[in-house]
Order: structure tokens, then sequence, then C-alpha cells
């Protein structure tokens, strides 16, 4: 009998998908060729298998309102060619993340995710540099290079609890969190230690109740959604006091860098045009008054990468009360549905996602991470929604299977049938 070959076997989709992804977080190596390479692998990853491909298009049309609406705005635009360009970028973008749902497993996702920010780690430690006091790795940004390390910290966690992964990957996740901590230290961000922590908890929370009866998941999704109405409240009532006392503790501006103008500022182009919005990617554009004179108050020269700070008044300023609304439901309908799927379905992916979406709604009041064109918080926020919602509706159609294959009316006829 002839022995059997060994076979190797290759996930196409998952391969696209980590090049895809691992071009857009490690940029800062790549420049330019970042957005050519995810071009190229998110279009491969269409076409390997187009039935799918618009099977998940059609499924999941809703998520793609947004970049619709951002295309629309360049009817309005003050720099409709900008909004149209971006507009379409942002469509290629979210069409990938859509179609990544549909090919990947949320396990291959966090595994893929795992080495790509760990390669952005290991450079940063490896050829980074220092930016004075504080550490800027390959990015040449200390918030950057701490942002990275927030997510990825999230992630490795999350693969430390991952029973289903090999020891050694579990190993290296164990040793990739506990280089974090002091990584972050290094980045001198208190605003990322401070957004991580609760992150952090939360994944080890959703880990724990895999352990819990029904009765004490439902009572500690009780207590947890008690204690997020107060730390609402309290942030609320007191969060500009707190977050001065704890900004000037770590020797930074309390008014935020600034911040606080460029809030102002922003909220009176609102107040202006509240609806619609100046257009898609039609405020931070060179020659545009506005725009100089801001890039001029914060010392950056003219066309560089900037934003409001604040997600919500940075797009509300462009796309309007209406496309901001389309945002929020795509990031506070995934926070709720990967919420309800994890304390569900409590394994490591979902509890990746649901720290992850957890640290962009926190990071959505000072930083601006989603929506736009080649950005992996964009496909993320995204694919959470998708995971999150696919996950409860598959829970919901097995309650009802197993509804009506214990109902009396279903055994009645099942005995017709037998007779």
């Amino acid at each position: 009998m002839p022995a059997r070959g060994h076979y190797l076997t290759i996930n196409v989709a998952a391969v696209l998908t980590f090049a895809a992804l691992a071009a857009l977080v490690l940029n800062a190596m790549l420049g330019s060729l970042a957005a050519l390479v995810f071009i190229a692998c998110g279009g491969l990853l269409i076409v390997t298998n187009i039935p799918q491909s618009i099977d998940s298009v059609m499924r999941w049309w809703i998520v793609l309102l947004l970049p619709a609406y951002c295309l629309l705005t360049a009817l309005w635009s003050q720099y409709p060619d900008n909004s149209l360009r971006y507009g379409l970028q942002l469509a290629f973008t979210l069409v990938v993340a859509v179609v990544i749902t549909g090919r990947i497993s949320t396990t291959t996702l966090m595994r893929g995710l795992f080495v790509v920010y760990a390669i952005g780690v290991v450079a940063s430690v490896v050829i980074g540099r220092n930016g004075g006091a504080a550490w800027l790795g390959i990015f040449g940004s200390k918030n950057a290079f701490a942002a990275h390390i927030a997510v990825f910290a999230l992630i490795a966690m999350a693969m430390t609890a991952d029973r289903g992964a090999h020891p050694l990957l579990r190993l290296s996740a164990l040793g990739g969190l506990l280089v974090s901590g002091p990584l972050l230290v290094l980045a001198q961000s208190a605003g990322a230690i401070l957004m991580v922590v609760p992150c952090v908890a939360i994944i080890g929370l959703v880990m724990l109740t895999g352990r819990l009866s029904p009765y004490q998941k439902l009572f500690l999704a009780g207590l947890l959604a008690i204690a997020l109405a107060a730390l609402a409240l309290l942030v609320l009532t007191m969060g500009d006091a707190l977050l001065a006392d704890v900004l000037e503790g770590s020797g930074k501006d309390p008014t935020l860098t600034g911040r606080t103008e460029l809030w102002a500022t922003g909220l009176s182009f609102i107040a202006e045009r509240p609806l619609q919005g100046l257009g898609y990617r039609a405020f931070w554009v060179s020659g545009f008054a506005p725009a100089e004179e801001l890039w001029a108050m914060f010392l950056v020269p003219s066309g560089a990468g900037f934003n409001f700070h604040n997600t919500y008044i940075s797009n509300a300023v462009e796309i309007g009360l209406v496309g901001l609304l389309l945002q929020i439901l795509i990031i506070y309908g995934g926070g709720a549905m990967i919420t309800a799927y994890a304390l569900l379905r409590p394994n490591a992916p979902n509890a990746m996602l649901l720290g992850l979406q957890l640290l962009m709604i926190l990071r959505s009041f000072i930083e601006v991470e989603v929506f736009f064109e080649f950005s992996v918080r964009s496909i993320l926020a995204v694919a959470t929604f998708i995971y999150a919602a696919q996950g409860l509706l598959a829970l919901r159609a097995q309650a009802q299977a197993r509804l009506r294959a214990a109902s009396p009316l279903s055994h009645h006829h099942k005995g017709l049938i037998d007779a």
C-alpha cells in the first residue's frame, strides 16, 4: 500500500487578508507602497471567490451606506474631487472589510493580527528611534507608537487565553503582553495607559464568564451595565476636572495640548452646516483658509496630516450629522452586539474584538481613528459589527431550532409520520 504523501494546505483568503492588513499596520515601514499592497491584496481577496464576495456585500450592504453617503457629499462638497476620490477609496476599504468577514474566521483574524502587530513591535524595538524623552519606534510619533502598542497588548492578552492556539504561539503572546507595559511607559502616553487598563479588564472578564452559568452571566451583565452607566455619569459630570488632574500629574497640558481650541473651531463649522457638512475630506485641504490657520496655529506644515482630535466633531464637520449617525450606528451598534455575543460565547477572538472596540470608543473622544481610507481600525470596526451580528443571528437560529425540536406539536407530527 503506497505511503500517503503529506500536503501543505494554504488558506488563500487568510494569506491575502494577512498581507492586506500588514500593509496598513506597517505603513510606516512601507511608505507609499502600503496603499498599493493593500489594494492589490484586497482586490485579489475579492476576485478569488467572486460569488462569496457578492453574497457578503449583498448581505451586509447596510455598512456600505456610509461610504455611499461620503460619495454623495461630492454633490455639495467645496472640494468635490477630494470627496469623490477619497470616498471611492473608503468604499473599497470597507468592501474589503465586508469580504474578510465572509472568508476567514475570527480566530484566523486574531492570529493574523497578532503576527502583524508583533512585527511592528519587534521592528520598533530593534530599529526604532528615540524622539527625545519618548520612544517613537518605527512610527515617527510617540502617539502612533503608543496606539500600536495598546492594540498589540489587547491582541496578545486574547492570544494568551486562546486554548486552541499552539503552545509556542501562546507563550509568544504572553511575552508580548509582558513587554507591552514597559513599552507604553517608554512612549510616555498617559492616555494610552489609562485606556488600555479597562480594555484589558474587559477581556479578562469575558474569558472568566466561560466558567459561569447562564444566570451568573446575566447577573454579571447587569453589574457591568450598572458600572458602565456609573462611569458614563462620572465622565459627564466630572470628566473635564478628572482629565485635567491626570494630565497635570503626568506633566501635560490640561487643555489637551490645544484641543479645546480645535474643538471650538470644529463646532462652529458644524453649526453652519449641521446636516450635510462641508463634504467628505473637504476641510483639511491646502489652500482652505480655516485649515491653513489651524495648521499655522499648531505649527504643523500646510497639508500635513491633522484633525480635530475628536471623532464626532471631526467627522461631523465633513459629513454632517447624517453621516455621523451612520458612523455611530457602526461603532456603538457593533459595540453593543459584540458585548452581547462575547458574553454568550466567551472565547478569545470575541474577547479581543470587544476589547479593541472598547479601545476605539474610548479613543474616539480625543483622536480620530475611523472612518477613512486604508485604515485598519476602520476595517476592524466594520468587521466587528458583522462578526457580532453573524454570531447573534446564528445563536438565534440555533435557539429557534431547539424550540421547534422540543415543541409538543413537532413530536405529534413526528408520531404521525412514524405511524
